[in-house]
């Protein structure tokens, strides 16, 4: 697969970083991008800069962990566009924290997200793509959170394993149907740390202030998202099996494969309750509000 002009794209998770800039990238190739995300207006923000530049895309709203509604999406697209040549199931959520504070709920909607929203996005876009005998790609954004532990993000570790194994399996699974499935690996930009048990501190706020902060500095970063959406392109017109990206993704994937014990003796020099404490002693809430309120002032321009 060397070219994408009016070909159709299907991008999940769409509406902002590296959905958003996987759209972009793609409809610069002259793809027909379907842009999903769970929030519409984010998705026909996606598409409006699309359009800015001459490209063709189209949003949709969709919450990838509904069976249901994935299915009527991937129906939609077929009906309406054809069948895709490339799905990005690149929608994510993340929680961080101790793993006895984290409740069912999380779990769910973590699960729903990370390794649900693949399994439907695979079964029926993939599904579609091995019945129509012309082939296709499918990528799967993971994390190396796949196979590298990180402090506070127990949970979140697993859920990206999971999608990881899924996706490596069904690798396997689709050989010599002409879909090639690949796992995109991209380098954590940030944990998300939840607040000790303090009572001064609020969790909920440390959570939003965790997603502003990489958000406000995502411009000053090397690997952006532009960074990782060049990838996923170039994966898409070739057909690897596991891509860590960028260099340090590499690095971290090279000494987990040979040296797993020393991935883990990595993970816990960084101890998570020195990070809260440390942020504790650092900032009082008073402080951290201004922040808070600095960062969504930012985001929003």
């Amino acid at each position: 697969m060397s070219g994408f002009e009016h070909q159709v794209v299907v991008v999940t998770g769409a509406g902002a970083g590296i959905g958003r800039a996987v759209a972009q990238r793609f409809a610069r190739r002259k793809a027909m991008v379907v842009a999903a995300d769970i929030d519409k207006a984010r998705a026909v923000r996606t598409v409006e800069s699309i359009e800015a530049f001459g490209g063709d895309a189209t949003p949709y709203a969709v919450d990838v962990s509904d069976a249901a509604a994935m299915e009527s999406f991937a129906e939609d697209v077929r009906t309406e566009f054809g069948i895709p040549r490339v799905l990005v199931n690149n929608a994510g959520y993340r929680t961080a924290g101790p793993f006895l504070e984290h409740t069912l709920r999380d779990w769910e909607r973590l699960l729903g997200v990370d390794v649900w929203g693949l399994v439907h996005g695979c079964t029926h876009f993939g599904r579609q793509m091995v019945e129509s005998g012309r082939g296709g790609r499918i990528i799967n954004v993971t994390s190396v959170a796949a196979f590298t532990p990180i402090p506070l993000g127990t949970p979140y570790c697993a859920s990206r394993a999971a999608a990881q194994m899924l996706t490596e399996g069904l690798r396997l699974e689709f050989a010599g149907t002409g879909v090639g499935v690949t796992a995109v690996c991209p380098a954590l930009v940030h944990t998300g740390i939840y607040e000790d048990s303090a009572d001064e501190f609020d969790a909920e706020a440390d959570i939003a202030r965790a997603s502003r902060v990489p958000a406000l500095a995502e411009p000053f970063v090397v690997h952006g998202p532009e960074s990782i959406a060049r990838t996923i392109v170039r994966v898409a017109a070739r057909n690897p099996a596991v891509v860590p990206t960028p260099i340090e993704a590499r690095a971290l994937y090279l000494a987990a494969r040979v040296s797993p014990g020393s991935a883990r003796l990595a993970a816990r020099v960084i101890k998570p309750d020195r990070l809260t404490g440390l942020r504790a002693r650092l900032a009082r809430p008073a402080v951290l509000s201004r922040i808070d309120d600095y960062l969504a002032r930012k985001l929003e321009r």
